[in-house]
């Protein structure tokens, strides 16, 4: 019977942590849930898209750790490498007005992951966060990394960072007319640059 019972709340423990962001104490139980479908690769050897168009792809942000986590979809970034040849780097935008942005102030990390299905940047870069879980509206369940790391278990791809450096740009930075005209009917906010170390990369 105690078998049982024990099988049972170990059942229970780890469909909480897939379902969504689980509290704190189960990260010491079992910090690591990585898909099984999802196969580890070296982003400077085996990436193979087009740095000048991967950020078109509509991907998606996502940020927290395992007690709360929000993702957004994302329309820019960059990929190459910062601080040394044999440090690969992403870098992506946020608005303040996003609520993911508290997610990228407050945690040390974010994934960066890629969708088949339209519908999941469609939804993600319409309805915010602070009105609902996005990811039980759309059928999705959070995994982490080693790291603690959150991202989506039906990814097509995920790449993790540590953000090494965020720069809060004002308009004082611009230095031609192209984000001047920009932001002039941005109700956002300016974007702040964050540049993400890769630690790890995954994909189907």
């Amino acid at each position: 019977m105690k078998k049982t019972v024990h099988s049972l709340l170990a059942s229970a423990l780890m469909l909480t942590l897939l379902a969504g962001c689980g509290g704190r104490d189960q990260i010491k139980e079992n910090n690591t849930i990585m898909n099984a479908d999802l196969k580890a690769f070296d982003v400077q050897k085996d990436f193979d898209a087009n740095g000048f168009t991967y950020f078109t792809r509509n991907l998606i942000l996502c940020c927290g750790d395992t007690t709360e986590c929000n993702a957004m979809t994302i329309g820019w970034g960059g990929i190459g490498n910062y601080l040394g040849h044999n440090r690969p780097c992403v870098t992506v935008y946020v608005a303040p007005a996003r609520y993911t942005y508290e997610f990228m102030e407050r945690y040390p990390r974010f994934t960066i992951m890629e969708f088949d299905d339209p519908n999941v940047w469609q939804y993600l870069g319409k309805y915010s966060g602070r009105d609902g879980d996005k990811a039980a509206a759309l059928g999705l369940h959070v995994a982490y990394t080693k790291h603690g790391t959150p991202y989506y278990a039906e990814a097509k791809s995920v790449i993790e960072c540590e953000t090494m450096t965020a720069w809060h740009q004002t308009d004082k930075d611009f230095r031609n007319s192209t984000p001047k005209r920009w932001y002039n009917e941005f109700e956002a906010g300016i974007h702040t640059i964050y540049i993400g170390e890769v630690l790890g990369a995954w994909k189907r």
